[in-house]
């Protein structure tokens, strides 16, 4: 009798063991899932600001020749395409330090596609990165020079269509805002400022905007606790 009360005290000893170490497991890969998934966001969020960062305001023409804007959202299958510098070429190879990119969002993932050459014939085809998954939400807004935000650019739709002839000169935005919402991490906001222009009077403007939106919303929370207070 001793001996079953022994064995029973081991083995419940034993599963008692065991399920803290599946829970420290378990605990621990779903920290090392967490990790990873937040690493390739930074990683996504910096590869973002490296193409808004570096834009140039060099045109391109697509497959029938037209040319396409240097920056641009109103193109079907994207919602940014850019023409950025500062591609690094570490082994000498005949391209430009130029790169046409494009981002598009899927429903759930976040996608990046860059192209070998700016001016794209029939037969260059690009390369796909998919940069991030679990993305629910993307939208994209533009700074134009009269500090206004616009949902699209080029804020002139007649502008953005293929063009043949000379190269459109259209003006770049001032800044751009990015908000994703992530299933894991929430809703992620950043605002990026192109070059070639004033930053301070850009951000100047940005950070207005940011404190007038703070408070009419702690305005609106003082009318709440008013109308609360009010009906007690």
């Amino acid at each position: 009798m001793e001996m079953l009360i022994a064995v029973g005290i081991t083995a419940l000893i034993g599963i008692g063991v065991w399920q803290m170490v599946n829970g420290v497991i378990t605990s621990r890969d779903r920290v090392d899932a967490a990790a990873g998934q937040f690493e390739r966001l930074q990683k996504t969020m910096l590869l973002l600001e490296r193409d808004i960062g570096q834009v140039v305001n060099r045109p391109v023409r697509d497959i029938y020749g037209d040319w396409q804007p240097a920056f641009s959202s109103r193109e079907e299958a994207w919602e940014l395409v850019v023409t950025r510098q500062g591609w690094r070429n570490p082994t000498g190879a005949r391209r430009s330090r130029l790169q046409r990119a494009a981002w598009e969002f899927t429903g759930d993932e976040l996608r990046r596609r860059y192209w070998p050459m700016l001016d794209r014939g029939q037969d260059t085809e690009g390369r796909d990165q998919l940069l991030l998954e679990g993305v629910t939400d993307l939208a994209i807004r533009f700074m134009d020079r009269q500090r206004n935000w616009r949902e699209n650019w080029p804020a002139d739709q007649r502008t953005a269509s293929g063009q043949s002839g000379d190269a459109p000169a259209d003006a770049l935005p001032l800044g751009v805002e990015v908000t994703l919402t992530h299933e894991d991490f929430g809703e992620i906001r950043r605002v990026f400022v192109l070059p070639d222009f004033d930053r301070s009077s850009v951000q100047s403007a940005i950070d207005s905007e940011a404190a007038a939106q703070a408070g009419s919303g702690e305005a609106a929370n003082r009318g709440n606790t008013e109308s609360g207070n009010g009906g007690s």
